[in-house]
Formats: structure tokens, sequence, C-alpha cells
């Protein structure tokens, strides 16, 4: 009750300080949780993205259907398959017909269908996507087998990067966090040396004492994570936005699952560096204590 008290009595006498730092660490905070939810957001895109990437497995002219259907089923029974679509050649061809009507003189000049029977493989996962396109290709009745490497590897390298960066951003945070926790707790206990020996005289425990200076840094931290909660919404808002504006296409990630993520993770990072601050501001302040108590030795 003592620490608590004082803590308060310290708040309010330096208003200006408190608020300051505060409001410095929520916009640390609040820029973290932001990339953070860009993070989720770009890789629910990517995701989305690898979702449209297919395998086709072109099969030999002349099967019959009863043989197509077997190689379909077998295709779909297989567990990095997420789903398997038979294609025959007058679709493709009347795919073709609606992707490019420049050409519609060609196609209607055709005596033949060139288009072979192809089965169209959704994987799973892009991870698997080599081994599965090999076992498609050992398939009987199954010709060749086409996919868009490149654009599988670009999605693997923005995984690598994305999750690069989201590490890049939580060590860098978490290194500002520190530093900042431990800056301020140097400035109170420096500013707080005449106010110890008072607290001291009047019957404070070492104990209350050296807990003054973590109870400061928990009660600013406290008051920073209650202006991050009030803020990260609008952030989370306008990322979602941006989203959106870029890919009309993507459906985005729902905005509470979002803040929960971005927040809990920022909360959580923050909390850890506040307690590791605490603990280096506890044994400043003993050294400090024990400083000046050498110090009293020698006059007396």
């Amino acid at each position: 009750m003592f620490t608590f008290k004082q803590t308060l009595q310290d708040l309010v006498r330096h208003p200006f300080r408190t608020l300051l730092v505060s409001i410095l660490i929520a916009v640390l905070m609040v820029a973290s949780a932001g990339i953070y939810a860009m993070s989720m957001d770009v890789r629910h895109t990517i995701v989305e993205i690898e979702g449209t990437h297919s395998i086709n497995a072109y099969l030999l002219a002349g099967l019959d259907q009863t043989s197509i259907q077997t190689l379909l089923e077998q295709m779909q029974k297989d567990e990095a398959v997420a789903r398997a679509e038979y294609v025959s050649p007058a679709d493709g061809l009347k795919k073709l017909e609606t992707q490019y009507p420049q050409f519609a003189s060609v196609f209607s000049d055709l005596t033949h269908n060139p288009i072979p029977p192809l089965i169209r493989v959704y994987p799973v996962s892009m991870q698997g996507i080599t081994g599965l396109a090999a076992e498609l290709r050992s398939l009987a009745g199954v010709q060749s087998v086409e996919y868009d490497e490149s654009s599988v590897q670009g999605m693997a390298n923005a995984n690598v990067f994305v999750h690069s960066l989201l590490l890049y951003m939580l060590v860098l945070a978490s290194f500002l966090f520190i530093a900042g926790f431990c800056l301020m707790a140097f400035s109170i206990i420096n500013g707080k040396r005449k106010e110890t020996a008072v607290l001291s005289v009047v019957g404070a425990s070492s104990l209350q004492v050296l807990l003054s200076t973590p109870a400061h840094l928990v009660a600013v931290w406290a008051l920073a994570s209650v202006l991050f909660a009030v803020v990260l919404p609008s952030v989370i808002r306008y990322s979602t936005t941006r989203l959106k504006a870029s890919f009309s296409w993507v459906t985005p990630e729902p905005a509470g699952v979002v803040y929960a993520g971005a927040a809990s993770a920022v909360v959580l990072a923050s909390l850890a560096c506040l307690l590791l601050a605490c603990v280096i501001a506890t044994l400043l302040a003993y050294r400090i204590d024990e400083e000046q108590r050498r110090e009293e030795t020698l006059l007396e």
C-alpha cells in the first residue's frame, strides 16, 4: 500500500513527464502492432493467392470417361490435394475463347479441338507442390504435369520475407522497449535520490524504497497500454482499407482477429521487456542506495 501510494503521488507531481513517456511508449506499441497487423494481412493475402495455384495434369488423348473418373478419384484421395477437377477439351477451349475474345475468329475456324483433357489439382500447401507434381507424373494416363514454378517460388520468398520482417520488428521493438524503460528508470532513480533518503528516515523499509521505481514503470506501462488499446483499432482499419484497395479480390482477416493477434503479441512483448527493465531498475536502485549509505558513513 505504501509503494502504491508513493507511486501515485510521484505520478501526480510529474504529470508532464508521465504523460510524455506514456505517449512515447504507446506510440512504439502502436507502431509495432501496426507492423504486426500488416504482416498478418500480408500472410493472409499470400495464403489467398496460394489457394489459386494449381497443377495441370494433362491426360493422354483417347482416355475413356471411366479411366478419367478413376484418375480423378485417385487424385482427390491424396492427402496433399485440397481438391481436383476435370476440365474437358470443350471446357478448355471455351475458357480460352472467354479469355481471348480478340481471337474469336481463329477459334471458330478450328477444324478440331487442340486442347488436351486435363485434371486441375489444387495442393493443400505450396511447400509440397514439387513432390505432388512428381506423384502426378507417375500416374498411368498422365501425359505431362505443369505448374507455375516461378510464381510458387515467389510466394515462398514472400513468406520468408514477411517472417524475417516480423522477427526483425519484434527484436527492434524489444530493444527499444527495454532501452526506454531503463532510461526512464535511471531518470526516476536519479531524481529521487534525496526523496529516497527521506523515505528511509520516515520509516520506509529498504524493500519499499526499492520497489517504488518498478511500481512507477508498471504504472506508466499500464497507462501506455490503455492509450495503445484505444488507438490500435484505427490503425487496423487503415491497414485493412489499404489491403482492400490494393487487392480487391482478397478477403482480409477479420478485424477482431487482427486486433486480438496484434494486441496480444505487443502487450506480451512489452510486458516481458517491462519485467526485465524492472529487474534492472531494482538492481540500479539498490546500487545507488548502497552508494548513498556509503557516502553517509564516510560523512559521519
